[in-house]
């Protein structure tokens, strides 16, 4: 098969980037040809599969300013585009990016008559809430529904967006496709993590790992840090809102107990989830929590505030869960004092990773679906 993909915000460190990365090497390692189009971020060929067209400077202009980096296609995006699925024939395509409005290759695709798929990653409803209240919900709402009923398939990471998806009015096949995980091999050690990011060894490391943006609700996490009574630094792993947040953290008086590392490489951020003591998180617009699963994996005990995704990604049997916000401090302290409880939720977390989240289930079921579509 060859299979034409797409994201907005591809190469960016986000979990768009990881599925599809991920997806990409799978596909590949049948037998499939792959070929990645998206916004031109300056940063080079980050894979031998990816192709950069141009951007919007209207869009990298205004995201400047708001110290953001996320790009759409500009004006000659499509004929770009065009050229390329000229020449790359695709028996297929595959969007992973949904926003307000579409986007030169969505354009390009639903224009085609070849199988379409859409991997639905994000609940754009919340996104839509947070920055244009209920008018902002329901045009995500609606664009939702007439994408996702203008592809031949959608797919999603959990049935809680199944179920969001279907409640919008979608009437196309919907399949529940989680990212894979993978075990990290070489994490560092707790000495070497509190050197590197100059943390007192004496300090319990609560690790965050996502973009620092406010649907993220991050807010509730330097309140839970601020709060807390045993010594511990909130660790922020990743790209986003950071100077935004650090006022926040000066806000509250709590410089000293919180570290942001801004964006690193995959490959580094997975080594750190074994080194911490905790993984928190305090998101409640997630699709499937990729970050949860990973520290699942590494074996590090997991607090996290409830969510729609909640018992389908991490049951109360394997994690934490935090029901309200203001409890979150206590929730912490209790995983750490139960010591008997942390270490059962710990062992079982692995397991219902390994039995639920493999990459091998995730690239089975995508090409499959793709074979099926393409026949």
């Amino acid at each position: 098969m060859r299979i034409m993909v797409s994201s907005l915000t591809y190469p960016l460190p986000n979990g768009v980037t990881v599925s599809l990365n991920m997806a990409v090497d799978g596909f590949i390692e049948q037998g499939h040809e792959m070929l990645i189009v998206a916004p031109d971020y300056k940063k080079g060929k980050f894979r031998p599969e990816h192709y950069s067209v141009s951007s919007s400077s209207i869009i990298r202009s205004i995201g400047i300013l708001l110290g953001k980096e996320e790009r759409t296609f500009g004006i000659k995006a499509l004929s770009e585009i065009r050229k390329i699925a000229k020449e790359f024939k695709p028996d297929a395509y595959w969007l992973h990016t949904l926003t307000w409005d579409s986007n030169s290759f969505e354009k390009h695709m639903l224009s085609s008559k070849k199988p379409k798929v859409l991997f639905y990653h994000t609940l754009v409803e919340e996104y839509g809430r947070l920055y244009a209240g209920k008018i902002g919900a329901y045009i995500m709402r609606e664009r939702s529904r007439k994408v996702c009923n203008n592809v031949d398939a959608v797919m999603t990471p959990s049935k809680a967006m199944k179920d969001k998806l279907l409640s919008y009015g979608v009437k196309k096949p919907i399949e529940i496709i989680p990212t894979g995980i993978e075990p990290c091999l070489n994490p560092f050690k707790k000495k070497e993590l509190r050197e590197k990011f100059k943390i007192d060894e004496n300090s319990k490391v609560l690790l965050y790992v996502g973009r620092v943006s406010k649907e993220k609700n991050l807010n509730v996490l330097l309140d839970m840090i601020n709060n807390l009574k045993m010594k511990a630094t909130l660790l922020i792993v990743g790209p986003g809102d950071i100077k935004e947040t650090e006022k926040e953290v000066q806000k509250r008086g709590i410089k000293n107990q919180v570290v942001f590392t801004g964006a690193l490489p995959k490959k580094e951020t997975v080594r750190i989830y074994g080194a911490s003591d905790a993984f928190v998180f305090s998101s409640k617009s997630e699709t499937q929590g990729l970050v949860i699963g990973e520290a699942m994996y590494a074996g590090i005990p997991v607090i996290a505030l409830d969510s729609p995704i909640q018992k389908e990604v991490y049951p109360e049997q394997v994690a934490f869960v935090v029901k309200n916000e203001s409890n979150f401090a206590e929730k912490v302290e209790q995983a750490f004092k139960n010591k008997n409880e942390t270490k059962k939720k710990v062992d079982k977390a692995k397991i219902f990773v390994e039995e639920n989240f493999s990459k091998k289930t995730m690239i089975s079921r995508q090409t499959n679906l793709f074979k099926k579509l393409i026949k």
